[in-house]
This record gives structure tokens, sequence and C-alpha cells, in this order.
């Protein structure tokens, strides 16, 4: 079975990567939590792609991306470049709603306060508010011990053995299901290492971006300018609820921004409850003035 490949391969920052653009209206960009690929998102985007032309990009090394050269890692500023270059591309110029789940909120926060001007809101969904900020070892250090991993995965062929099951164990089933093609594609992208490599990776560079980006909020000394929803997905009780809502709620208030919350819901709520997420990309968009013209 083979499937063409959805979207497009655009080079960005010197590395060919896969964008898929759809629907019509406002732009309102996607981006991806940390191991995540363009089809993790495919039921939020087809929530909204009737209302807004969905931008969706996979990182180095996810989905049909190229991956990073092995000496180097996600930084903060490459990502604010790799969002830019995808608009640029696109010849996108007015300003985008920019939806971000987990990891991704970070990028989406530095591009909102580093282009005000091409930002209209952004949506942090279930986003990354570090707290306290750490590094025990050095990122590259934290590097080679990823490639290093990913290697001996390679040797006893584990992404070929797991290849959709890993991807089944931690992402829920979408309400609707998975398509034949969605199938294909989650089994051609976790059945290969450079994922695998890509994740571990891009963790492994998380207290460094974590660490620029207090930094970016200090220089800039200012809530984020664009309209900003910070979207909580909060377990129906217990006390993981109220730690998490609370943590939500004061990454609002740096941001500058409304709380909102889903509930019952996990961590990976763009799949479990995507109407739901959309629902709230349209109210961030219909606030920050992102809508779509009306007909006659």
């Amino acid at each position: 079975m083979s499937e063409d490949l959805p979207g497009r391969l655009i080079e960005i920052d010197g590395l060919s990567t896969h964008v898929v653009t759809e629907g019509s209206g406002p732009p309102v960009m996607l981006l991806a939590a940390l191991g995540s690929n363009w089809f993790d998102l495919d039921q939020l985007a087809d929530a909204l792609s009737s209302s807004f032309t969905v931008i969706r990009f996979d990182r180095p090394g996810y989905g049909a991306s190229e991956a990073l050269s092995r000496d180097t890692w996600p930084t903060l500023d490459g990502e604010v470049r790799r969002i830019s270059g995808v608009l640029d591309a696109l010849a996108i110029d007015e300003p985008v709603v920019i939806a971000a789940h987990s990891m991704s909120s970070m990028y989406a926060e530095a591009f909102a306060r580093e282009h005000p001007d091409r930002t209209a809101g952004v949506l942090m969904i279930d986003g990354t508010f570090v707290m306290f900020p750490w590094r025990v070892l050095p990122t590259a250090l934290r590097v080679r011990n990823c490639h290093r991993a990913v290697a001996v995965a390679e040797l006893l062929r584990l992404p070929q053995l797991l290849g959709a099951a890993a991807h089944d164990s931690v992402y829920p089933t979408p309400p609707t299901g998975y398509t034949a093609a969605q199938r294909f594609w989650i089994c051609q992208v976790f059945g290969r290492a450079d994922m695998l490599r890509a994740t571990l990776v891009e963790n492994a560079a998380f207290p460094t971006i974590s660490l620029d980006l207090i930094a970016l909020r200090e220089r800039d000394d200012r809530t984020v300018r664009a309209a900003v929803t910070v979207l909580a997905a909060l377990p129906a009780a217990g006390l993981w609820l109220r730690w998490w809502r609370w943590r939500h709620r004061r990454y609002a208030q740096i941001l500058g921004g409304v709380y909102e919350e889903i509930s019952p819901a996990n961590h990976l709520v763009v799949a479990q409850h995507p109407a739901d997420t959309a629902f709230y990309v349209e109210r961030l968009a219909r606030r920050a003035g992102h809508t779509p013209p009306v007909g006659p």
C-alpha cells in the first residue's frame, strides 16, 4: 500500500520541510507537541478548515521533514525562524492565530514576542510553562546520549518492530477513528528512527529552550501583545486538577491572557477532543478580530 503525501515539501532554513495547508479564510497555524506529527492534528484541522486557512508543518525529523544534522538540535530562535519561514513561503503577510500544543507553546510565545506584527492571537493548548528552570547536563552531552540510545534502538530494530504500536500507546484514538491513509502514515513515520531521534533530541534541548524563553521574557519586559488564551486540559477530579488549574492560571497571568479549561481531558486533548479544542481556537480568533468575512 502507498499513499500520496499530503501537502508539499518546502525548503525552510536550509531543510526540506513538510507543510500542509487546507481550507480558506484567515490563517490559523497549528503547532504540534513534542513527539507529534501533522496527522496527529488532522481532526482539529478538519474542524477548523471550513472557516480558516489551516497551516501545519513538521519540525525537523518529524513527519516528512528532513532531520537536523547530528551536531545540531532545536533552539528557540531556530523554531521562531521556522515559523516565519513557513509563513513567508506561503506568502502569508497578514497576522496569524497560532494554536500551539504542549511544548510548542514555547515556540509560539517566542514568535508572538519577536513578531507582534505577524501575530493576531495565540492559544496555548495545555502549554508548557516552566516555573523553576533547570539544566543539569550540557545540551551537547544530552543530545549525544540521545544519538547513542537511538543507535541501540536501530540495532535492535525497535522502530520497525513497534511502529504504530508506539504511537497508539501514547495517543488516544480520535472520536472518529483513523482513516486508512492516517494509519498508513502512522506506521510509516513511527517505523523510522528519525522520528524517535527527533523526539529525544527535542526533549534533550528542552532545558536550554526554556532558559532562552525566560531570558526573552525578561528582555521583552511585558506581557504578550497579541490576544492570548491559555487552555488547560484537566482531569475530572483529584489533587492534580487543582495543581494544573493553578499552574495554567499563573501561565495566563504571565502572558496577559485569558484562562480556559476542558474537563475531563488528558494532555493529548487535541486528539481526544478536537471539536472542543477547535471551539476555543474560534473563540480566540473572534476576540482577536480574526474572523472570516461575512458573505453577501
